[in-house]
């Protein structure tokens, strides 16, 4: 009996404390958009549209991602000045890079690109 317990006690201590799963997929691509008039809600629901047609439509990404600021703790290193946070899950660089000249992509942008002022993207690896 003492070593079913202690059993128990180990298998639920080990899954209490296991961490989260990695994203899988070797490169994720950020992109944050500021619009021209983040308040304004014809150009919110415009740009949603537009970039919800992407994710619906274009072939090279693994997952995505689309969100707005969180509502979290106020703090110097929090940077949410930002509209929009698009992120995408790539199998490996060359669909990325496929991505880029997709025509998917290519209609979102030509289609958006006069609601936003500022785009950034952070592209990264994972570290094996």
């Amino acid at each position: 009996m003492k070593k079913i317990i202690l059993f128990l006690v180990i298998a639920m201590s080990s899954t209490a404390f296991s961490q989260a799963e990695p994203l899988e997929g070797p490169l994720v691509h950020t992109v944050l958009f500021w619009l021209n008039e983040p308040d304004n809600s014809s150009d919110r629901a415009d740009f949603e549209k537009a970039i919800k047609e992407l994710m619906a439509t274009n072939p090279q990404a693994i997952k995505s991602h689309l969100g707005r600021p969180a509502s979290t703790e106020q703090r110097d290193v929090v940077d949410n000045s930002y509209t929009y946070l698009y992120m995408m899950i790539f199998a490996n660089a060359e669909d990325e890079a496929a991505y880029q000249v997709d025509p998917t992509h290519l209609k979102f942008v030509e289609s958006a690109n006069h609601l936003w002022k500022k785009v950034v993207v952070y592209d990264s690896s994972a570290i094996d």
